[in-house]
């Protein structure tokens, strides 16, 4: 058995999650640890590649157009 020590706010809202759902807090507690060890299992088998993740990056203004010329115009901004 393990203890959890809880600040207030937190013990309160696992309270109201328990009468809501009708359930025990503790079952609560296993469900989301079940939950959390399912998606952590299943992310850890997915390979990332940096690629992928580059490409759901939004587009940032500063990297578009030539790059020379994007070089020259913080160059030119000193002058």
């Amino acid at each position: 058995m393990l203890t959890l020590e809880l600040d207030d706010e937190t013990a309160g809202l696992l309270a109201k999650l328990a009468a809501r759902d009708h359930q025990d807090a503790g079952q609560l507690i296993k469900q989301a640890l079940a939950d959390y060890l399912a998606k952590s299992a299943e992310s850890a088998s997915e390979s990332v590649l940096m690629a992928d993740i580059i490409a759901t990056l939004p587009p940032l203004p500063s990297f578009t157009g030539n790059p020379l010329d994007v070089q020259k115009a913080m160059r030119d901004e000193w002058d």
